[in-house]
């Protein structure tokens, strides 16, 4: 009788149902926690929202691995119990399921780009919008102030553009037109430039920001689709059997 080759030896699995069990009860948490992960981040849903795109791009990615975990603990419990109808179809599931993923890991790449570019472009319009309505309610003011010929035609174009609770101070009141419309202007071009100071704040956008973050999106995604490809049957794999019953081509395929 010919001895056991050590290649053959090294990759052989005991029979172990108990922990079979444990493994498949594992895959089914990992898969839910990524549903529930996914779920959660994607409720309530707006899909024309940049935000809502991104936002839902990296949970995918960033609960990548409890899918890619979940996945593969099937075929490795298989390997504990090859002769389970149960998880020989589970893992068959599994594989059509992976087919998808993978191509939705793909898909998660323009996506980004498109979610990032649509941001990108609703943060600088807004800023442009905001900061030449600042501006031109400034140059109305100025004017206002500039061609009031008494301290009360100044006090009635106040209250016309900045509103009812906008006036002069009784301090204000009492000083003289030259000197109160010289204080005002000088008012009004501090108040613009903390208007623009606040606009540009509120709309800062760093692009470096998305650009390391959708290259982070994208490698991420391609290996994510590469490992899921693989489940499937979509890209070659060894004809060696793997240390999990299934991992091999021809397992995978029985």
């Amino acid at each position: 009788m010919q001895p056991k080759s050590p290649a053959s030896s090294s990759f052989a699995i005991t029979t172990d149902p108990s922990l079979a069990g444990v493994l498949e009860a594992l895959s089914l948490v990992l898969l839910g926690l990524f549903v529930a992960a996914v779920l959660v981040s994607a409720w309530p849903a707006k899909i024309l929202d940049p935000h809502w795109q991104l936002a839902l791009t990296a949970d995918l990615i960033n609960n990548g691995s409890l899918a890619l975990v979940g996945a593969l603990l099937t075929p490795l419990a298989l390997a504990f119990q090859p002769g389970s109808p149960r998880l020989r179809a589970r893992r068959d599931a599994f594989r059509r399921w992976a087919l998808a993923a993978s191509i939705g890991f793909l898909l998660l790449i323009p996506m980004q780009a498109t979610a990032g570019w649509n941001l990108y472009r609703m943060v600088s319009i807004k800023a442009e919008r905001e900061s030449s309505q600042a501006a031109r309610k400034v140059s109305e003011l100025r004017e206002a102030i500039a061609t009031a010929t008494s301290i009360q035609e100044i006090q009635a174009k106040l209250k016309q553009l900045a509103g009812n609770n906008a006036g002069l101070t009784p301090t204000q009141l009492g000083t003289p037109i030259d000197q109160l419309r010289q204080e005002l202007l000088d008012e009004a071009d501090q108040a613009a430039k903390r208007l623009h100071r606040s606009i540009q704040a509120q709309a800062s956008f760093k692009p470096d920001r998305l650009i390391k973050e959708t290259i982070r999106i994208t490698i991420s995604a391609l290996l994510y689709a590469a490992a899921f490809g693989f489940l499937s049957g979509v890209l070659p794999r060894s004809s060696r059997r793997g240390l999990a019953y299934g991992w091999g081509s021809s397992n995978w395929k029985s």
